[in-house]
C-alpha cells in the first residue's frame, strides 16, 4: 500500500514540475518518407502548446536547394527567407493542440537524407522558453531528368556545389500563358497560368497586377514562393520545377459580390544565357486544365509564332520594394534618441550607390532616432544609415557587392549583438528591390 502512495506522490510531483518547466509543450514534424528531387511535398507539424499563450515563434533552418511556402489559410505570419522558415503568432490560438501545414520544394539537383527539425519558442511566466522537435527524415531520391554530374548531396549543398545544367532551350519558346480568369462559384475567380520553361532551371518569377477590390490567394505554385502585397501577386522560383510544362494557379477573392471578370496583367521573368529576360504573360481563352501535353505544346508554339521581337527585355520592367521581417523601434522609449518627423533632421541619411548592392537592415521605426547613438548601445560598431521607405525609417549597415558577403555580415550581427532579426536588403542604383531580383539583375547565384 505504501509503495502505491509513494508512486502517486512521485507522479503528482512530476506533473507539477512538468507544468512549471513547460515540459508539456512539445511538437512533432511529420513528413513523407521519400520524395523525388524536383518535387513539392506537404509537411505537417503537430504542436501541443499546453497553456502557452501570447507571442510565439516556430523557427526552422533548411539547406540550400530546399524552399518553403505556406498552405493557406495560414493562421499565423509565415515567412521564408535566407533558408529560414518562420511562423509567428502575436497571440497563440486557444486550442491546446494545433496542426500546422506548409510545403517544401526540393531542388531537382539534390539527393540524400533531409532531417527536418525546428524550434518552437514561447513565453511562460515572463520568461522565454523553447522546445525542439526531434526531426523527421525525408529521403530525397535523384531526379531522372538530371545528369549525375549536376546532382549534389544535400549535406554538401551549403558548400556551393549546386551546379546548373546547361540551358538547352530557345528563348522564343519560354512563355507564360494565362487562361481567362475562371468563375469559381461564390469564391471569386481562379487564375491558371501555363509555363513552358524550355529546358531552363534558373531563377524565374511571375508577377501579376491584381485589380483593386480583389485579394490573391495561392492555390498551386509548383515549388515557387507565393506572395501578395500592394495588389501584386508574385511567384518566385530559385530554381524552376523539373517539368518542361507546368501550371500554376491562384484564386482572386473579391471584396464585394461581382460578376465582372477581373482584368489581370503580368510579366514572366527568367534567365536565358545568363541574362535576365522579361516577357508579358499572354492571356488566352483556353481551358488549360483540359489540355493534353501535346495540346499544351501546340498552344506554346502558336503563341510563340505570334510573338513580336520587342516582347523581350533584358531587365525586369519594374523595380519593386523588398519585404522582410523587421525589428520595430519605439522612439518614445528608445534610450539616447531624439524624436523628429523632419527628413532634414535624419542622422546619417542613406545615399544611393551605383549598380546592385546589399545591406544589412537592423530595425525600423515610425520616427527617426539618432541611429549611431542608439545602436552603439547594442554593440553595433558599424556606421548605421537611415532611409525612409514605405512610411518607415529603416536602419541599415554595410555595402556589399555579393549576397554572400552581406549574409555573412548578418550572421556576425546575430552572433555579436542583441539584434537577432537583422536581415539582408538589396538595392539597384539606390532603389530598394528584393534580394531575389538583385540576384537576377546581377546574374549572381543564390548559393555562394
Amino acid at each position: 500500500m505504501l509503495k502505491y502512495i509513494i508512486l502517486a506522490i512521485v507522479m503528482n510531483a512530476a506533473l507539477i514540475i512538468g507544468s512549471l518547466t513547460g515540459q508539456d509543450v512539445f511538437l512533432q514534424i511529420n513528413a513523407p518518407p521519400r520524395v523525388e528531387a524536383g518535387s513539392t511535398v506537404n509537411i505537417e507539424i503537430e504542436l501541443n502548446k499546453a497553456n502557452a499563450a501570447g507571442f510565439a515563434r516556430f523557427h526552422q533552418e533548411l539547406p540550400p536547394g530546399v524552399t518553403a511556402s505556406p498552405v493557406y489559410p495560414a493562421e499565423m505570419s509565415f515567412s521564408y527567407e535566407d533558408n529560414t522558415v518562420k511562423m509567428i503568432w502575436l497571440n497563440l490560438p486557444g486550442e491546446e493542440k494545433i496542426t500546422l501545414n506548409y510545403k517544401i520544394h526540393v531542388d531537382e539537383r539534390l539527393k540524400g537524407d533531409l532531417n527536418l527539425t525546428g524550434t518552437f519558442s514561447y513565453i511562460e511566466n515572463n520568461q522565454r522558453k523553447s522546445v525542439t522537435a526531434s526531426g523527421a527524415l525525408l529521403a530525397i531520391s535523384p531526379s531522372p531528368a538530371i545528369e549525375e554530374r549536376f546532382i549534389t548531396e544535400i549535406k554538401d549543398a551549403d558548400k556551393g556545389f549546386l551546379a546548373s545544367p546547361p540551358f538547352a532551350g530557345s528563348a522564343e519558346n519560354i512563355l507564360a500563358i494565362r487562361q481567362d480568369p475562371v468563375p469559381d462559384n461564390d469564391l471569386g475567380f481562379i487564375v491558371n497560368i501555363l509555363v513552358n520553361k524550355e529546358g531552363g532551371s534558373h531563377f524565374a518569377k511571375i508577377e501579376e497586377e491584381i485589380p483593386r477590390g480583389y485579394t490573391a490567394v495561392e492555390m498551386e505554385s509548383q515549388g515557387g514562393i507565393f506572395s501578395f502585397t500592394g495588389q501584386k501577386a508574385k511567384i518566385i522560383w530559385k530554381n524552376l520545377p523539373a517539368e518542361e510544362l507546368f501550371t500554376v494557379s491562384y484564386r482572386l477573392i473579391p471584396d464585394s459580390e461581382t460578376d465582372d471578370t477581373p482584368d489581370v496583367k503580368g510579366e514572366f521573368s527568367f534567365m536565358h544565357n545568363e541574362i535576365t529576360t522579361t516577357r508579358r504573360v499572354f492571356q488566352k481563352d483556353t481551358d488549360l486544365k483540359s489540355l493534353t501535353e501535346s495540346e499544351k505544346t501546340e498552344l506554346v508554339a502558336l503563341v510563340s509564332s505570334e510573338l513580336p521581337v520587342p516582347e523581350i527585355a533584358t531587365v525586369p520592367a519594374e523595380r519593386l520594394s523588398g519585404a522582410g521581417r523587421e525589428t520595430r523601434i519605439n522612439p518614445e522609449t528608445a534610450p539616447g534618441t531624439t524624436v523628429s518627423n523632419s527628413l532634414r533632421e535624419i542622422s546619417n541619411p542613406l545615399k544611393a550607390e551605383p549598380g546592385v548592392y546589399y545591406r544589412v537592415q537592423l530595425a525600423a521605426g515610425r520616427s527617426p532616432v539618432y541611429n549611431n547613438r542608439y545602436f552603439s548601445r547594442l554593440n553595433v560598431t558599424d556606421d548605421v544609415y537611415t532611409e525612409l521607405h514605405e512610411g518607415w525609417f529603416k536602419y541599415s549597415i554595410g555595402s556589399f557587392r555579393t549576397y554572400s558577403s552581406a549574409r555573412n555580415h548578418r550572421v556576425h550581427i546575430w552572433n555579436t549583438t542583441p539584434v537577432d532579426d537583422a536581415f539582408v536588403t538589396a538595392y539597384n542604383e539606390g532603389l530598394r528591390i528584393t534580394v531575389q531580383e538583385a540576384l537576377m539583375i546581377s546574374n549572381q547565384r543564390w548559393y555562394r
